[in-house]
């Protein structure tokens, strides 16, 4: 049912509203709730004179909480394409527990100045034994990149990786899984070099990670090789 609106004159022009909302007072129409003024000064529109509605603190309150609401439900999508599992929503900044180390101090500066970073196609390798908490700030960069920025990351096992595109499948679409890798704001690819003697492994990430490099979009690495190991291309 369509609720009647009832209607006034202000400064000689038809105003309609509604009086379980508005209320009328020295010609001019207020929020029941905020008591901010609803109606906008005259204005000529095509030769005809019209009031139109202003936002008052309830809209605009109302505007805002539909607005988180929506972002936060943009986070939730984005983190859910992200991380494979989703323990890692709780790998934050916030939640770091080690020793306010140089790796830490980076990971947070890459994500402060992200859109540097992207415009300087700099990206990150974090490498060292294991347990030395390098997938937890790799996790924490995407959770603070997305809550920041609303960007799409991914966060892939290099492993993971490299078995889904050998498989393969009847309903698997390689081309279009590297172009969603490829294409994605901000690529992570962890423990890099598991599969270190397979020529398969270093075309395919050479592939997303060069084609990457070229439309200037940032990768993150992981890896527990040393960085001797590195240099010389695992």
């Amino acid at each position: 049912m369509i609720k009647e609106l009832e209607k006034v004159m202000i400064e000689d022009v038809e105003y309609s509203y509604d009086p379980e909302k508005e209320y009328i007072k020295d010609g001019h129409a207020f929020c029941k709730v905020c008591h901010e003024r609803k109606d906008r000064k005259v204005m000529e529109f095509f030769d005809n004179k019209m009031i139109f509605k202003i936002s008052c603190k309830c809209d605009r309150d109302r505007e805002a909480r539909k607005k988180e609401r929506e972002k936060q439900m943009e986070i939730e999508r984005l983190k859910k394409n992200c991380f494979n599992s989703i323990i890692q929503w709780s790998y934050t900044f916030e939640n770091y527990q080690g020793e306010e180390n140089q790796s830490l101090i980076i990971a947070k500066n890459f994500v402060k100045d992200y859109e540097q970073m992207k415009k300087e196609n700099i990206g990150l390798l974090f490498y060292g034994s294991v347990g030395s908490g390098k997938t937890y700030l790799a996790c924490s960069i995407a959770n603070s990149l997305i809550e920041q920025y609303q960007i799409g990351v991914k966060i892939r096992n290099f492993a993971q990786l490299i078995n889904e595109l050998q498989k393969g499948g009847f309903d698997f679409d390689k081309n279009a899984y590297i172009e969603s890798l490829v294409n994605t704001s901000v690529l992570i690819l962890d423990d890099l070099g598991i599969e270190r003697d397979t020529s398969y492994a270093k075309e395919q990430v050479y592939n997303i990670v060069n084609n990457r490099y070229l439309k200037q979009k940032p990768t993150i690495f992981t890896t527990n090789l040393s960085y001797d190991t590195i240099q010389r291309g695992f």
